[in-house]
């Protein structure tokens, strides 16, 4: 007889992993694990066999085996990364079973996969004898591990483990083959990036050309064979000298000067763009706009084209108009108060820093992440699983906002979602809603051609206050606009579809390149409440106190708070008032 009998003891003998490779629609590695368990024998002369029960939460067993009467047993098709809980369980021949044996539990440790090999580092493609020269590069890990990186200088020459931006010079002139490797904080190595050639010269002096005899070397000549004429400040392909005899109504402003970024520096993805002083020949020009333009190195593609009546010799890039670690190059043109423009100025160079705040690289910085379980749109599947709709918590409130493009065939790809806190006072300040309750979005989408138009659906976690709208920053205007007319809220407020246009209406890059980027959020203007009373949609009357920002202390604000409880004591006669009442002061303390 059995039943009343236990097993006295079981371990586990170890474990090993079995690796599968699954090739389809999308390659990936499944790591299937197996665990042996052994434990002592019991007496019975009628012992028949053993039974194994386990799951995945401890006392909870789902998985029932039969291993017949052996002592040892191995467990398969385990999954890595999972903590399993077993027991076992003795039979005799007439079928009475034991109760169960000590449990055992085992957390099976996942693998860890090494980081992908780093893109080409960006830096200058020549450079001087024993002058330092910056190089930068990227990689990310299947793990979210941190990264380090070693460069690889050419001729066996290597640097330490550091930060993905480093420096490095050459005493000796030629051809080098730099090339980069990451590791993670394991130990785990990636494979070296391809390598981008160095050339390196002597520093010589030049020999000074002067061909035409003016006092001006060739170099600096615009005309090196006229000795009439030597500077073109318009780029007009017509000398001063000859512009100033045509009379001022030809005369054009100078070609900007760039003054940063500039020399290939390392700069913030949200790059200031730097010109010297306007100047212009013309009696009574004042400075009336600027063209800026920002190309990707790589490729030349135009990523923004902007022409601005406010940021004249100052520019900031948009947020997520530059990717993080990749070369850019710009140039810009001056227009006048007359509508003449200047020929465009040099090209120069820059890279952008890489900041590591989306190590696993799904669009959404690391400390923005919503919970594994939100599900903004409530279809069923939580967001992060998703590729059609992207979430995100809103820097500075406790909301949450979805970005979806679902059902929406212009659009190819949510490819970065980030929020930020409006109560930055330097963050975008011209016209900005002083109450913005749900924060600031960046939104970049993909989509299938350039100049297409396409909707993008948020969805919110809690109703938009009737009251608010949705505003769009105008990087061109540098300021706020009611984007109404392109925004459509659902009946409960839950939800908005914007309507976006490559290249125009909610696109703050400018140009028609197959990407959208576009800042915004739910805003309540200034005058939305008059008189102390918040305007409402819908039937019914309805009123409230708001205090847009109380910069005076003490009898002033005394004052509006006495006021607003006296009207909040007047309205107590009607429900229907202390009802929208009650959902007023919920949005205000949000705020």
């Amino acid at each position: 007889m059995i039943a009343s009998k236990s097993i006295r003891r079981i371990w586990i003998l170890g474990f090993k992993f079995v690796v599968c490779i699954i090739v389809g629609v999308i390659a990936s590695n499944a790591l299937a694990a197996q665990v042996t368990l052994a434990w002592d024998p019991n007496t019975e002369s009628d012992l028949a066999g053993y039974r194994i029960h386990y799951g995945t939460a401890s006392g909870s067993y789902s998985v029932h085996t039969d291993v017949h009467n052996v002592t040892t047993y191995t467990v398969t098709g385990l999954t890595a990364g999972q903590t399993y809980y077993f027991v076992l369980s003795a039979y005799d021949s007439s079928g009475n079973e034991s109760g169960y044996s000590n449990q055992v539990g085992y957390s099976i440790t996942a693998s860890n996969v090494p980081p992908s090999a780093p893109g080409i580092p960006s830096g200058p493609a020549t450079a001087l004898v024993n002058a330092s020269a910056i190089f930068s590069t990227s990689a990310s890990d299947p793990n979210g591990d941190s990264l380090q990186y070693r460069y690889d200088w050419g001729g066996g020459v290597l640097s330490s483990w550091g930060p993905a931006s480093q420096s490095h010079s050459w005493a000796v002139a030629g051809q080098y083959a730099v090339k980069v490797q990451a590791h993670d904080s394991l130990g785990a190595e990636s494979a070296w990036s391809s390598a981008k050639t160095v050339t390196i010269t002597q520093s010589t002096v030049p020999v000074v050309m002067d061909t035409d005899g003016d006092g001006v070397p060739d170099s600096q000549d615009a005309f090196p064979n006229d000795p009439k004429e030597w500077a073109d400040a318009n780029r007009n392909g017509i000398g001063d000298n000859a512009d100033a005899a045509a009379g001022q109504g030809n005369l054009a402003p100078d070609a900007p000067l760039l003054t940063a970024p500039v020399n290939d520096s390392v700069v913030s993805a949200m790059a200031v763009l730097q010109t010297g002083p306007f100047n212009s020949p013309a009696a009574g020009a004042t400075h009336g706009q600027t063209r800026w333009q920002l190309f990707r190195d790589e490729d030349d593609a135009c990523v923004l084209d902007i022409q601005s009546a406010t940021a004249l010799t100052s520019f900031t890039v948009p947020k997520l108009v530059l990717d993080e670690g990749t070369p850019f190059f710009w140039r810009a043109q001056f227009i006048d108060s007359n509508g003449a423009a200047s020929g465009w100025s040099v090209y120069d160079y820059f890279s952008t820093q890489t900041t590591e705040t989306d190590l696993n690289a799904n669009g959404i910085p690391d400390a923005q992440e919503v919970p594994s379980t939100a599900d903004l749109n409530k279809d069923g599947v939580p967001d992060l699983q998703q590729t059609v709709i992207k979430s995100v918590k809103m820097e500075g409130t406790t909301a949450q906002t979805g970005v979806s493009i679902m059902e929406t065939p212009a659009a190819l790809a949510i490819e970065s979602v980030e929020s930020e806190d409006p109560r930055q006072p330097d963050l975008y300040p011209n016209n900005k809603p002083q109450n913005m309750p749900f924060g600031i979005l960046n939104i970049k989408i993909a989509v299938a051609n350039p100049g297409d138009q396409t909707a993008v659906k948020l969805y919110f976690l809690e109703p938009v206050p009737a009251a608010a709208k949705w505003y769009e920053y105008d990087t061109a205007a540098d300021r706020w606009i009611d984007f109404s007319a392109h925004t459509e809220f659902a009946n409960d407020r839950m939800s908005a579809t914007l309507t976006l246009r490559d290249g125009g209406p909610g696109d703050s890059d400018g140009v028609a390149n197959g990407v959208i980027i576009d800042p915004g959020g739910i805003g309540v203007a200034d005058n939305a409440y008059t008189n102390g009373s918040a305007s409402q949609s819908g039937s019914g009357g309805g009123a409230g106190c708001f205090i847009d920002a109380v910069n005076d202390s003490g009898r002033f604000e005394s004052m509006i708070r006495a006021l607003c409880l006296l009207g909040s004591l007047i309205l107590l006669r009607s429900p229907l008032r202390i009802k929208k009442i009650r959902v007023f002061f919920l949005g205000l303390g949000r705020e």
